[in-house]
């Protein structure tokens, strides 16, 4: 690898080799799996959902369409909507 001591030895107009290219590419999406599968990892887990449904059929419940929508707000607000 060159070591340059100013700016003025670089030469910003020769172009880049595909080989060098397809290298750096290569580097760029392994850096972003590892830390995709890393950020994963770190994660909490959420809970279970229940493994079994309420017996059918299920009893119909009256909703107050106003308390549905302050919730329906609030949560969209909560979770990051």
């Amino acid at each position: 690898m060159k070591k340059y001591k100013n700016l003025e030895q670089v030469d910003s107009n020769k172009p880049m080799s595909r080989r060098k290219f397809i290298a750096s590419t290569g580097i760029v999406a392994a850096s972003g799996i590892l830390t995709s599968s890393a950020l994963a990892s770190i994660a909490t887990k959420k809970e279970a959902a229940p493994t079994t449904a309420p017996a059918l059929p299920w009893s119909w419940v009256q909703l107050d369409p106003q308390e549905a929508g302050e919730r329906a707000f609030r949560n969209y607000h909560e979770k990051g909507g």
